[in-house]
């Protein structure tokens, strides 16, 4: 596959303290067969050799940097302050992208350019990458999405326009700024579904969804749940009883999307895409 007519790729790896896992994030990047990508890392000055990794593939790198910052969504922020790319991901470091996953999202955004972001299914894996779980999420709707809008952060690829156009990550978000933007976003533009998976979610003790929200929420997480409630949510989702009966609702609609013809489409013009 040629650079010529593809559009460049930024991707950006917020990093701090996690050199266990950086690296093989770092390679589920670089390794990646879509050959215009410009990857860029943001580390907030680690002191536990993530440093020394990110030196050893300096030169494959757009831009790196190793400094104190103002957390995660600050971090990510930065990195895209110096992308050039006009199709964007952010991929956590102790994150995995899948091989074919830049390719696949490319295609599809191509192909269905009122769609300005896509994204796809997610595999959830421990520390010594087992997998533990996969997360098939529904369509997105507007309607739907004021009581709950979930969807796999580090297989979402979205354009640069969109991104400027709502500024960014919210910094004073610590937990739920990827849910802030996706609202966000979807004022912007419908969200396009490819139902195969295309990256993993490692689960571990140091990660946000099991400290901060997990069974036992810390009381920023709860804040910020509120925020997100109190900004984007209908109503009639502030009843827990409709909030349950919607999680049912979407069981429902997850079984019927699964067995769609055009999802079964759609997967076999991903194997044409990666077996082209």
């Amino acid at each position: 596959m040629s650079k010529t007519n593809l559009p460049k790729v930024t991707i950006v790896t917020p990093s701090y303290n996690q050199a266990e896992f950086l690296e093989e994030t770092i390679l589920s990047v670089l390794n990646q067969t879509y050959p215009n990508i410009e990857y860029i890392i943001v580390d907030g000055g680690s002191t536990d050799g993530s440093v020394e990794i990110i030196k050893k593939y300096e030169d494959r790198l757009a831009w790196w940097v190793s400094e104190p910052d103002n957390g995660q969504s600050d971090a990510i922020n930065k990195g895209f302050s110096h992308a050039t790319g006009e199709i964007y991901n952010w991929l956590n470091s102790d994150d995995i992208l899948y091989a074919e996953s830049v390719s696949v999202a490319v295609h599809f955004m191509q192909k269905y350019p009122e769609y300005e972001l896509v994204y796809g299914d997610r595999v959830v894996i421990d520390n010594h990458g087992r997998i533990i779980d996969v997360f098939e999420p529904v369509s997105v709707s507007r309607r739907m999405a004021r009581f709950a809008l979930r969807i796999p952060q580090e297989t979402t690829f979205f354009t640069s326009r969109i991104w400027h156009k709502v500024g960014g990550l919210n910094e004073a978000l610590h937990f739920v700024m990827d849910s802030d933007l996706w609202y966000r976003f979807l004022e912007e533009t419908p969200f396009f579904h490819i139902p195969v998976f295309m990256g993993a979610y490692r689960n571990h003790e140091e990660s946000k969804s099991v400290y901060g929200l997990g069974k036992e929420k810390t009381d920023r997480a709860m804040e910020e749940i509120m925020y997100l409630r109190k900004n984007y949510s209908s109503v009639l989702s502030k009843i827990r009883f409709l909030r349950k009966m919607v999680r049912y609702f979407n069981l429902v609609r997850q079984a019927y999307e699964k067995n769609r013809r055009t999802r079964r489409m759609i997967k076999e013009e991903v194997k044409q895409v990666i077996y082209q």
